[in-house]
């Protein structure tokens, strides 16, 4: 898990990667200004950073802040584009296209009647993406469709991928799991109220959190919830889970970065007599929790980007930037996260 090629860094959402101990404060490394807020959020792969901007335009810089492209587009570019190999998937509204990664140019395009709703989910060179139509499987490489399943409902934030089975989860309150072969539906299960995110899958369990504030891991075989979790705020991100320290980070709207376990769903952190909801942020999240190594990170409203250690499950400091995040950053295994605000200017910061 050392790479972030796509929304919430890979084909299951799990936003996370192995990397080295990051507990000092990060320093800025680069700078570059754009137009509009960039509340696209960056993805990277093996030497390049791609972002999008409110105002339009898909860019591309090296890791020292050169400019490699700049795709040219007359709508919004909010939404988190996948790259797989020298292919990158971006959707504009109406249009999903295939972009050569390396020269900037368009390769295949699909357009719909209706409208693209998810992040594209890439896993080698099948494409997942979900729209107005449904949810619909295509070879990255070409842009061919493999088969298109209609869920009654549009589909929300990003599919994740399994062995055998893609999770989606649509408008109407639903979790759905399709064959991923021919998207067949496997199971479904009702929520409390519209996923935020998509589902984050790990080796035995599927997490979505919803707009009511109600959070659920369920069985990626049948369905079945395992437990819940209930606040009375609305979740503002996908849970960003680590099995092997048995803990599960999730923001909401009550300006709080929420901690439990993955066994109950019970809260982790221990105050004087009581349990804790989480760590308390000086304003609504902007990110989702992402994890490296031993740390994570979460950004808010007010500017401010902090540093958890997960061990001690505690913050370790807090960077006031200068405009609001806009979006997830992007991290790197080695130490550096890529970081984009509603000002327009996309930051490196890095660790000695």
């Amino acid at each position: 898990m050392n790479g972030w090629n796509q929304f919430r860094g890979d084909e299951r959402n799990r936003s996370r990667i192995d990397g080295a101990g990051l507990t000092t404060r990060p320093t800025q490394a680069w700078q570059v200004e754009l137009s509009g807020a960039l509340e696209c959020p960056p993805i990277l792969d093996d030497d390049t950073v791609y972002v999008g901007s409110s105002a339009g335009n898909l860019y591309a810089f090296d890791r020292q802040g050169r400019r490699r492209w700049v795709y040219e587009t007359t709508t919004t570019t909010t939404i988190a584009p996948a790259v797989s190999g020298y292919h990158l998937c971006l959707v504009l509204d109406d249009r999903l296209v295939g972009i050569d990664s390396a020269r900037g140019t368009a390769e295949w395009e699909r357009q719909i009647d209706g409208l693209y709703t998810t992040p594209p989910t890439v896993d080698g060179n099948l494409g997942l993406v979900g729209s107005s139509d449904g949810l619909t499987a295509f070879r990255v490489e070409g842009g061919e469709e493999i088969w298109t399943r209609d869920l009654g409902s549009p589909p929300v934030g990003a599919p994740a991928v399994g062995s055998s089975h893609v999770y989606v989860a649509t408008r109407d309150e639903q979790v759905h799991a399709l064959e991923l072969g021919s998207g067949e539906t496997a199971w479904s299960a009702p929520t409390d109220g519209v996923v935020v995110g998509g589902p984050t899958l790990t080796d035995d369990r599927a997490y979505v959190a919803d707009d009511s504030g109600t959070l659920l891991a369920l069985d990626p075989e049948s369905g079945q919830t395992w437990f819940s979790y209930e606040i009375r705020a609305p979740f503002a991100s996908a849970p960003t889970v680590l099995e092997d320290r048995d803990t599960l980070l999730v923001t909401a709207a009550d300006e709080t970065l929420h901690i439990t376990d993955t066994t109950f769903g019970n809260r982790k952190r221990r105050g004087w007599l009581f349990s804790k909801a989480g760590l308390g942020l000086d304003g609504a999240p902007t990110t989702d929790p992402v994890c490296v190594g031993e740390n994570a990170f979460v950004g808010d409203d007010t500017g401010g980007l902090y540093g958890v250690d997960l061990k001690d499950l505690d913050f370790t400091w807090h960077l006031p930037l200068e405009a609001p995040i806009a979006a997830t950053p992007a991290p790197l295994a080695e130490g550096d996260l890529f970081v984009g605000d509603e000002a327009g200017v996309l930051t490196r910061l890095t660790w000695p």
